[in-house]
């Protein structure tokens, strides 16, 4: 592999991570969340292409990888289950702040 070529995809990792970290400043709404996903999944599959070079390796390679990519997707899915499923219930408000400062 060419050190012009690592030297680019590093270049590339480092723009995709400042459109990231930009991103990350923008006001989106709730359903355009995991859209943010999508640099880092990119930046994902640089890094096992180019670096990794899983492509080239044997199958039982490609396979160890997509075990892993998908036991990350099972624990993302189980992980995401409790804010996405989460009730918020209201608080009344209370009458008075503590005890002391409303004497009977």
């Amino acid at each position: 592999m060419s050190p012009r070529r690592l030297l680019l995809t590093w270049g590339l990792l480092l723009g995709v991570l400042a459109i990231e970290v930009g991103a990350s400043f923008l006001p989106i709404g709730r359903p355009a969340r995991p859209l943010l996903l999508l640099p880092a999944l990119l930046m994902v599959g640089m890094v096992a292409a180019i670096f990794m070079q899983i492509g080239r390796g044997p199958t039982v390679v490609r396979l160890f990888a997509a075990a892993g990519l998908l036991w990350l997707l099972i624990l993302l899915a189980l992980g995401s289950l409790d804010p996405l499923t989460r009730i918020v219930y209201p608080v009344p408000a209370m009458e008075r702040a503590t005890p002391a400062a409303n004497p009977p």
